[in-house]
């Protein structure tokens, strides 16, 4: 399943055109990004939920998986309650009932994390696990928002709870979950996935896993990260199938003829006049760009700096 109702906000005025999981990365919808990994691990059939421009999630999701189900939410229902409510629906659409022990995987849609999912899989099966958390070393994990881990792969806190005297290592949430069907029927119908999910397994006892995935992460969450993946993803710092690294990209389509473009990406049908410099740059599709440029991200109707 892709979580994909979140409203975006501090990636605005980009995502007052498009919710985050259609806005483009490299000319292509964010959440291609995640499904891409859901795919090459094996997931054949999808979920998603949707809120902010609901159709736009639609569109980018179909494109890639045609027969993906989604679940609107006309409300937010939070975190664990739109897992529940999306993943029911995929269950009702093959005209059955959720078994307690299938195996789900729930990830974000808009960030880059080049997860190895078949590898959580592997742990949580091995773990007999009733929920598995993907986590990633960072040095920022108490500050953020530790979970702790065990020398055994094993969740014993959320957030600082409970207080346990034993060597355990801080992490972060990457938001990708492997799930047992008991765990999808045990999530609220509406609320927080961390605190009223795996929060409240780890208090009653369940084995809550942590598998740790070190691969290269990118939270997309302002403009200055957004421009700061399209960089990384074509130097190669944040390697992706597929993608060649290279100091700058132009869409085939795009017209840049005597513009000077470095450390940029230029998207499709933008036209770039000449003599214009664009340097640490993300020129969105249909974009006219009549005077030079850095740190910033342009599209048809505006800016937004990206410093």
């Amino acid at each position: 399943m892709l979580l994909a109702a979140g409203l975006g906000t501090r990636l605005s005025p980009l995502t007052d055109l498009l919710p985050k999981p259609a806005v483009p990365v490299l000319g292509r919808p964010l959440a291609h990004y995640a499904i891409d990994r859901l795919l090459a691990a094996g997931v054949t059939e999808l979920a998603a939920n949707a809120h902010h421009l609901p159709h736009e999630v639609e569109r980018v999701v179909r494109a890639r998986v045609p027969d993906a189900t989604l679940s609107i939410e006309p409300e937010l229902l939070g975190t664990g309650g739109g897992i529940r409510r999306a993943l029911t629906l995929l269950a009702e659409h093959d005209g059955r009932a959720i078994d307690r022990d299938e195996v789900f995987v729930v990830s974000n849609a808009d960030v880059l994390f080049g997860v190895d999912l078949r590898a959580a899989i592997e742990a949580h099966r091995a773990a007999h696990a009733y929920a598995t958390m993907v986590v990633r070393p960072d040095a920022r994990a108490d500050a953020l928002g530790p979970i702790h881990v065990d020398a055994g792969g094993r969740v014993r806190r959320i957030l600082r709870v409970p207080a346990i005297d034993a060597p355990l290592e801080a992490m972060m949430f990457t938001g990708v979950s492997v799930l047992s069907g008991a765990a999808v029927l045990d999530l609220p119908t509406s609320g927080c996935f961390v605190r009223q999910g795996y929060r409240r397994w780890l208090d009653r006892g369940e084995i809550i896993a942590g598998h740790v995935d070190g691969a290269p992460f990118r939270d997309l969450g302002t403009p200055r990260e957004y421009l700061a993946a399209h960089l990384d993803l074509l130097s190669g710092a944040v390697p992706w199938p597929g993608i060649v690294s290279t100091e700058s990209a132009i869409d085939a389509t795009a017209i840049v003829e005597g513009a000077v473009i470095h450390h940029a990406f230029v998207g499709a049908r933008a036209r770039v006049a000449p003599g214009v410099h664009l340097e640490r740059v993300v020129v969105w599709p249909d974009t006219v760009v009549r005077e030079s440029a850095s740190d910033v991200i342009l599209f048809a109707s505006g800016r937004v700096e990206a410093k």
